[in-house]
């Protein structure tokens, strides 16, 4: 939140708080009342992330959507700005970031899997195009890149030198975190059937 704060191309800030059971809503709340830019919207109950993700479009009529997972680390206002900037200068219709040099827990999944990063820029009314069904749950990054592909977005693949985030199992234990990873490519692997990706192997966007 503070790394947003310091990027003045910001109209809103919409966190959505998916069901949690700790303080992030009163913490939120809490840096609401020093930026009215944060907005709060809170699910009672956990809906996963693409029914998060998809609340927070409802809730915005910004032309271009930035989104961003809540648990990175090292990340500074320029990459924020290099992230932003492909689809507000109108070079990209969606950049993607892509970690590098953080962890390497998280440096080797972003290698082979680009196409899983939640960290984007896209136009909002690209939305529009992602099968809803497919992007439930942990689904969602999959969704979205075969809707690029099946509508021939121009797509930009933006290094995120020095940023991570912790795995799973680091943050939730290593009999849940393993559980929910088994239970996240298992929607992955749904949402790839669901929206067609079978048929539209290969994507690897462009690096900036």
């Amino acid at each position: 939140m503070e790394v947003l704060r310091q990027v003045d191309r910001f109209h809103e800030i919409i966190v959505i708080d998916d069901g949690s059971t700790d303080s992030s809503a009163e913490d939120i709340q809490l840096a609401a009342q020093s930026d009215p830019r944060i907005q709060l919207v809170a699910n009672p109950v956990n809906k996963g992330k693409g029914q998060a993700i998809f609340l927070g479009w409802q809730a915005t009529e910004s032309r271009c959507l930035l989104l961003l997972d809540g648990d990175l680390f090292g990340l500074n206002p320029l990459h924020i700005q290099d992230l932003i900037n492909p689809v507000l200068d109108s070079h990209a219709d969606m950049a993607i970031g892509q970690f590098k040099k953080g962890k390497w827990t998280s440096d080797i999944p972003h290698w082979f899997t680009p196409w899983l990063s939640g960290q984007r820029s896209l136009r909002a009314d690209l939305l529009k195009q992602v099968s809803p069904k497919a992007a439930a749950g942990y689904g969602f990054e999959t969704a979205l890149t075969v809707a690029a592909k099946q509508n021939e977005w121009r797509c930009a693949r933006v290094i995120l030198s020095g940023v991570w985030h912790l795995p799973g199992e680091a943050r939730r234990g290593l009999w849940k975190g393993f559980k929910n990873r088994a239970r996240m490519y298992r929607q992955i692997s749904s949402a790839w059937y669901t929206a067609g990706g079978f048929h539209r192997a290969g994507f690897r966007p462009r690096v900036r």
